[in-house]
């Protein structure tokens, strides 16, 4: 087999066709990512702040398909930290906002969600 060049490559779609074709190839045979669903607890003065999201501790196949592929857990991406490390914030926001309250629900699907749950007795929903 014979590597080409992509930039010899003079249609533009069969390009991009190429580059994918190797780029999964490789992926295919890379080491699977390695990561961990973490939560951050940080203190500052004497306040806790939490933050949930995704530890990407090695990326391996990931990096070859940059950027048609991430992984992410939709709550973010978390700095490498170890337990009990110290963390220089770059910088603080404050946003102002409220919490809202949960959609109402039926009543249908309240007494789903009882009987589900094991709550309430017969008369509770007659």
């Amino acid at each position: 087999a014979k590597a080409v060049d992509p930039e010899t490559i003079g249609d533009l779609t069969q390009r991009k066709i190429y580059t994918l074709v190797v780029k999964h190839y490789l992926a295919c045979c890379s080491r699977d990512a390695v990561g961990r669903e973490t939560e951050l607890t940080l203190k500052l003065a004497s306040e806790e702040f939490v933050a949930k999201g995704l530890m990407i501790l090695e990326k391996n196949w990931l990096e070859i398909y940059h950027p048609w592929e991430r992984w992410s857990t939709g709550q973010g991406e978390l700095p490498r930290a170890l337990v009990g490390s110290r963390i220089t914030p770059t910088s603080l926001t404050m946003n102002e906002g409220q919490t809202t309250p949960p959609q109402p629900i039926s009543e249908v699907e309240l007494i789903a969600l009882m009987d589900k749950n094991g709550i309430g007795t017969d008369a509770t929903i007659a």
